[in-house]
């Protein structure tokens, strides 16, 4: 049953078009269109949605009510709720200021999208402060900070993640500026770690951003930088990406998620797989499924990778969004999208193409 003393409010993100007694409910989120037939009174209510009205004073306001408006109203509204039309929350605007007034202003728009999450059913939060707090009071690491990476944290930065601690050996080069997002030519000859974390709190000024200046040979190498963290973002490719995953992977388990093999060439873009401890495949269940593809482990190497590949920054901005997005579902609660498969994106036809990676049985890290 709806609750009488509550004040319903539809979505923001649904628009109503009314056509004589149709009533169509244009869904911007998902673009999904209901239709209901009805009569004036109907319209009248949906029109008094707003979030500052009780049932009783929508009733008394909607032509004809008279002494059944009550209960026509609360009909109106539990159909609307069951269809996910309503908002979860009354007055989302002032609990976005909860979070302060100067918060509130700078994460506006996400903070309406994060409602919407809210409002579909996708979290068990019904604020969109509510998830806008648990990035607040996360911790995130990027391994690499280069032409990925530099996009996954500028992307966890403006989203407000709370702390974001950033690892990488490297200086900035001329040949980094057309895709490494973070970089300027004054910065050329600087360490890439002290100039990302200069940009990364410019770009928010509510987040602490550590820098680790660090070149990483082992998975000891990462026990502190990956300590207290929620989420650990590998985007490393030095001294091979195979090396660097295994290293990130075993230093994070069993307790930090993770995703894995993230990269980039020519018009190839790896999301790679999410590793959620104690849910999805590990590192391991990765390497065995993909590893002898076409029997290549089995072969010797001829030529081998090339010390430099084709870039652009369109392109590596592509895959460090997509990759922040996920590292941001995982942060919120949200379900992630990357696990337990290996995703990879043609940048040519725009497709995302993904294997399913089984969790074995019989995995010596994972298996149960």
């Amino acid at each position: 049953m709806a609750d009488l003393a509550a004040r319903p409010r539809l979505r923001d993100s649904v628009i109503v078009q009314a056509d004589g007694g149709t009533l169509l409910f244009l869904c911007l989120a998902d673009r999904t269109v209901k239709k209901f037939t009805c009569d004036e009174f109907v319209k009248d209510v949906v029109g008094l949605l707003d979030g500052t009205r009780t049932i009783d004073e929508i009733g008394a306001l909607a032509c004809g009510g008279g002494r059944n408006a009550r209960a026509r109203v609360t009909e109106v509204v539990e159909i609307l709720a069951g269809e996910r039309l309503l908002s979860h929350s009354a007055a989302p605007e002032r609990e976005f200021r909860l979070l302060g007034e100067a918060r509130a202003e700078f994460y506006d728009r996400q903070l309406r999208l994060l409602q919407d999450f809210c409002d579909e059913g996708l979290s068990p939060e019904t604020s969109g402060a509510g998830l806008q707090r648990r990035l607040g009071n996360s911790t995130a690491v990027v391994c690499g900070i280069g032409g990925l990476g530099g996009w996954v944290a500028l992307a966890l930065a403006t989203a407000g993640v709370g702390r974001i601690r950033v690892c990488d050996f490297d200086r900035v080069e001329a040949s980094n500026l057309t895709r490494q997002v973070l970089f300027r030519t004054a910065d050329l000859g600087s360490s890439k770690v002290a100039a990302a974390a200069v940009r990364l709190r410019e770009a928010n000024p509510f987040i602490e951003v550590e820098a680790v200046d660090r070149r990483i040979s082992g998975a000891g190498d990462l026990a502190d930088v990956v300590a207290g963290a929620d989420i650990v973002v590998n985007a490393a490719d030095l001294p091979t990406p195979n090396d660097m995953a295994a290293w990130v992977s075993e230093a994070c388990w069993p307790d930090i998620p993770h995703i894995m093999g993230t990269g980039y060439a020519y018009h190839i873009g790896v999301l790679g797989t999410s590793i959620i401890p104690g849910r999805t495949a590990c590192w391991s269940c990765v390497r065995a499924e993909t590893f002898a593809d076409h029997g290549r482990d089995g072969m010797e190497t001829v030529v081998g990778r090339r010390e430099k590949a084709g870039a652009m920054g369109a392109l590596s901005g592509l895959v460090g969004n997509i990759v922040a997005w996920e590292a941001i579902r995982i942060l919120t609660g949200l379900e992630p999208a990357l696990g337990d498969r290996w995703s990879e994106v043609d940048f040519w036809p725009l497709e995302i193409r993904s294997r399913a990676v089984p969790q074995r049985p019989d995995c010596p890290t994972c298996g149960r």
